[in-house]
């Protein structure tokens, strides 16, 4: 693994200071910064000369604390405090010494995996063409993911009680799931990871009615924040509705030359387009929305929620699809894509299927060129989606019950004055408490790997509380190459 490799290169079990020198870039590619704060290095980051001469005889020379200094450019870094630290370079050519440099930089996203089958390599691969066949017919071969996926799987949950996991753990539990999810789905092989679901739901019994009073610098908590988070400046919001985590990991290796930042946020629950499209675009919760269930004040609500924020009519624009009528008064938008919910909702094949399709769809480049054609034209932009999906069997249609939401989701429904029983639908579906909803209402969610589609069909869809449905990405564009 990645981090395994990282940790020899720095001698981080032996040695209290670290000067590291990253001229490369090597940070992008690997977040090594969290792994020495793990092991409780401060982490400086060098910049100038004599304001790290001045920390350095003040506080650092006589210290038994652990420090890591990166050096992120070729500035000048005294002799006489080098001879203090342990010098190490990183970069793809100190890990991957074995490999082509240039060529592994076109997997980037594949390091770890790629880490992984170089412990096995034991002759030289260092040309172009002799790493492009050891990736393709090692790293990716399905023995080697089997294995890789095998080894995160154990590790997906903390071992012993599982109810201090935050939501931030959450999130990256996700992360990792949808990580092995889409290498699974990449070498068509067989590897189940809803075990996840059991203790999330728990959080989401516990811990989710929580979000809203939950601050984060690097992402809002739950998606009504988002407008509060993103109203400054010239913006543009991109909603890919139905995208998952898993579908972000398909599209994220098609985007060559877009510099971004990844972090993740929380769906409304039910997680279906009318409740969480529009608490999203309306900064709303749900109980707050004149028509929850349905999408015919959406624009309205997201329009009013630009002019709460101080843009005016004519600043603001709502917009579906690749060309929306940009003017050079637009400032504040937000431009809703279809696909990836359509490809859902068309999808016989499961997560292999969905791999394929929003590989064919991403490879278009239709998402990627709106992305450059807003960034040429000074816009701060966002990217979420309103809720993920999940592979589910069909337990049987289920009709004319219930309030009608606007929604394609057969994994929930929703019913007015308890006109319905629990007990009609067995041990299908779970009581959800309403966090953020009308309580005039009572709201039902299929169990995991459930829906009330045809008995026995794989489907797959969204609607209920699995992490894969609820957590979201929520990707902030840094620059465009």
């Amino acid at each position: 693994m990645i981090e395994k490799r990282i940790a020899e290169l720095f001698s981080i079990q032996y040695e209290k200071r670290l000067l590291i020198f990253d001229t490369s870039g090597f940070c992008a590619a690997f977040d090594y910064t969290r792994l020495l704060i793990s092991q409780n290095f401060e982490v400086i980051q060098y910049e100038d000369i004599e304001t790290f001469r001045l920390r350095y005889e003040q506080e650092i020379r006589n210290s038994d604390n652990k420090y890591a200094v990166i050096v992120y450019s070729d500035i000048y870094v005294p002799y006489d405090i080098r001879k203090q630290f342990f010098e190490v370079e990183i970069s793809l050519r100190s890990i991957f010494p074995k490999l082509h440099e240039d060529t592994v930089r076109r997997y980037i996203k594949d390091i770890d995996l790629i880490s992984f089958a170089y412990e096995e390599l034991y002759s030289s691969c260092d040309t172009r063409e002799k790493t492009e066949k050891f990736i393709s017919d090692t790293v990716f071969s399905k023995g080697n993911i089997k294995n890789y996926c095998e080894i995160l799987i154990k590790n997906l949950l903390p071992s012993g009680d599982k109810s201090g996991i935050t939501a931030n753990g959450w999130i990256e539990i996700a992360r990792k799931k949808a990580l092995i999810d889409y290498y699974a789905a990449k070498a068509n092989i067989i590897i189940d990871t809803s075990f996840v679901d059991a203790e999330f739901e728990k959080f989401i019994f516990d811990g989710y009615q929580k979000l809203s009073g939950e601050t984060n610098k690097h992402a809002p908590a739950i998606l009504p924040k988002v407008i509060d988070f993103i109203a400054h400046g010239k913006t543009a919001l991109i909603v890919v509705d139905g995208m998952s985590l898993f579908d972000f990991e398909v599209i994220s290796r098609y985007w060559e030359g877009i510099d971004y930042e990844y972090q993740c946020t929380y769906a409304l629950i039910p997680t279906t387009t009318a409740i969480s499209r529009q608490g999203l675009l309306s900064g709303k919760y749900p109980r707050e929305l004149e028509d929850p269930f349905s999408l015919s004040q959406e624009e309205k609500g997201f329009l009013e929620a630009a002019k709460n924020k101080g843009y005016t009519k004519q600043q603001s624009l709502y917009a579906k699809g690749y060309n929306p009528p940009i003017s050079h008064f637009t400032k504040f938008m937000a431009i809703i894509i279809n696909d990836i919910d359509d490809l859902v909702h068309g999808q016989k094949q499961g997560r292999v299927g969905m791999y394929n399709d929003v590989s064919l769809w991403a490879k278009s480049g239709k998402l990627q060129t709106l992305i450059k054609d807003l960034y040429a034209q000074g816009f701060n932009i966002y990217i979420t989606s309103d809720h993920g999906n999940t592979p589910c069997i069909g337990a049987g249609a289920i009709r004319d019950v219930g309030v009608e939401v606007e929604t394609k989701s057969k994994r929930m429904f929703v019913l007015k004055d308890f006109a319905e029983d629990k007990d009609s639908f067995g041990d299908k579906v779970v009581t959800y408490p309403g966090y953020y909803l009308d309580k005039d209402y009572k709201y039902y969610v299929c169990e995991s790997g459930v829906s009330f589609d045809n008995k026995n069909e794989e489907v797959m869809t969204h609607g209920g509380i699995s992490i894969d449905e609820v957590i979201v990405p929520f990707i902030k564009v840094k620059a465009v190459i």
